[in-house]
C-alpha cells in the first residue's frame, strides 16, 4: 500500500513538473533563448521518463507478487 501511494504521488508531482517544463520550453524557444529551451526540454523528458518508470515499476512489482492491479488513489 505504501509503495502504491508513493508511486501515485511521485507520478503526479513529476507530471506537474513536466507540464511546467514544457511551458518553459515553449516560452524559451519562442523568445530565442536556445540554451534555456534545451534545458527545459531535457527536464521535461526526464520528468516524463521517471514518472513512467516509477508507476510502471510499481505495477510490475505488484504483478510479480500476484497482487491485483494497483488502484492508485
Amino acid at each position: 500500500m505504501k509503495l502504491n501511494l508513493f508511486a501515485s504521488w511521485m507520478g503526479f508531482t513529476l507530471t506537474l513538473i513536466a507540464v511546467a517544463a514544457a511551458g518553459s520550453f515553449i516560452v524559451a524557444a519562442g523568445s530565442g533563448y536556445g540554451g534555456w529551451a534545451i534545458m527545459a526540454g531535457v527536464v521535461c523528458l526526464v520528468a516524463i521518463g521517471t514518472a513512467i518508470g516509477v508507476v510502471g515499476g510499481t505495477i510490475h512489482h505488484d504483478h510479480r507478487l500476484h497482487l491485483e492491479t494497483p488502484h492508485f488513489p
